[in-house]
């Protein structure tokens, strides 16, 4: 439907589904800093981290995280002086380099995602049928080709403890 020389007319379900998505997203961005914070650091870092399940070379990183390769390698060397990360030899090829979580690194995602669980009260409202069908519809709405890629809008990357405010960024949210 169209109305004359203005094109076609929004449909309200639309712009009420966007709307519940973008402050779903602030609060869970704004628990995200909380749990982050919680272990010393920002959800840059905490979203890196989690990207880790297995080796990975800084050039996927940078892709699965949408930021630039040279902020990759600055986390990197951020998280290796923690104990959290290592960068080694890849197995099938000797000549690349990747990076893994440590043990200790592990633990700290573990810990943030059991803070995110615990915290995250946005969902206690729905049964477990209803938060499966949240999740598929979600999915389903992330990996459209429009959608705009997962570090899309980076978040700041400094602790809460050191200045930062829960919420106080463009944020994109990647779930812990």
């Amino acid at each position: 439907m169209t109305s004359p020389g203005t094109g076609p007319v929004p449909d309200p379900s639309g712009r009420r589904a966007g709307e519940a998505v973008l402050l779903a997203a602030a609060r869970l961005t704004a628990l995200l800093d909380e749990a982050a914070s919680g272990e010393g650091l920002t959800p840059l870092q905490a979203r890196f981290l989690r990207t880790l399940r297995d080796p990975v070379p800084q050039g996927r990183l940078a892709a699965a995280l949408g930021i630039d390769p040279a902020r990759v390698s600055a986390l990197t060397r951020e998280l290796a002086e923690r104990g959290l990360v290592e960068r080694v030899r890849a197995d099938g090829d000797r000549r690349q380099r990747v990076t893994r979580p440590t043990p200790e690194g592990e633990a700290v995602v573990a810990r943030v995602g059991a803070r995110l669980a615990a915290a995250t009260p946005l969902t206690r409202a729905l049964d477990r049928v209803e938060r499966e069908r949240l999740a598929e519809l979600l999915e389903r709405v992330v990996s459209h080709p429009g959608a705009p890629a997962a570090g899309h809008a980076e978040q700041p990357d400094r602790p809460l403890a050191d200045g930062g405010s829960p919420g106080g960024h463009d944020g994109s949210v990647k779930s812990m």
